[in-house]
């Protein structure tokens, strides 16, 4: 899929994943869905990651799903070929808004983004967030997924439900030890 380095797009607005990171992201994302056939491609400049999955019923091997860690929402886009040839043409930078990336490099001084950077809404979609409020400075891929997952799945078991308060065990480490 991608070659061992990676590549990025538009300053880092899109990056294909290299095999390290590529490997870290698709067991990252094998924990988070609860699967052992996933395969991270890629991730955007907003934290969005892009993966396929081999052993789905219902979903080809060649197609790729997205995902959004802050608002957990996911789903098929296009296939990898469809994916690679827009890498190639530039034209992947359009479909990850780069306009808005443009706007936030210039706004923090910025230049580019490393590979497995990102720069997340400043409070996650699924807890009130507004998804054009971003973060002044770049995150880490991996640790912000991570955290996106972990403080999901605590909501997911304290019941809490869309529009609920937020109850502070979340995010209080000594609850969940």
């Amino acid at each position: 899929m991608a070659s061992k380095q990676g590549q990025t797009v538009a300053w880092g607005a899109f990056q294909v994943f290299g095999g390290r990171r590529r490997d870290q992201v698709s067991e990252l994302l094998g924990d988070v869905f609860g699967r052992d056939d996933v395969e991270a491609l890629a991730a955007d400049w907003r934290g969005v990651v892009y993966f396929t999955l081999a052993e789905d019923e219902t979903v080809d091997p060649e197609t790729v799903i997205g995902f959004d860690p802050s608002s957990g929402s996911s789903g098929e886009l296009a296939t990898v070929d469809e994916v690679l040839a827009a890498v190639r043409s530039g034209e992947v930078a359009d479909a990850v808004d780069v306009a808005s990336f443009d706007a936030w490099r210039t706004a923090t001084g910025t230049r580019s983004l490393d590979m497995g950077s990102c720069v997340p809404p400043a409070l996650f979609e699924f807890l009130g967030g507004d998804p054009a409020e971003r973060v002044t400075e770049s995150e880490d891929l991996v640790t912000y997924v991570a955290t996106a997952a972990a403080i999901m799945g605590r909501l997911e078991k304290l019941g809490v439900e869309p529009g609920d308060e937020i109850p502070d065990e979340v995010f209080d480490e000594s609850y969940w030890q």
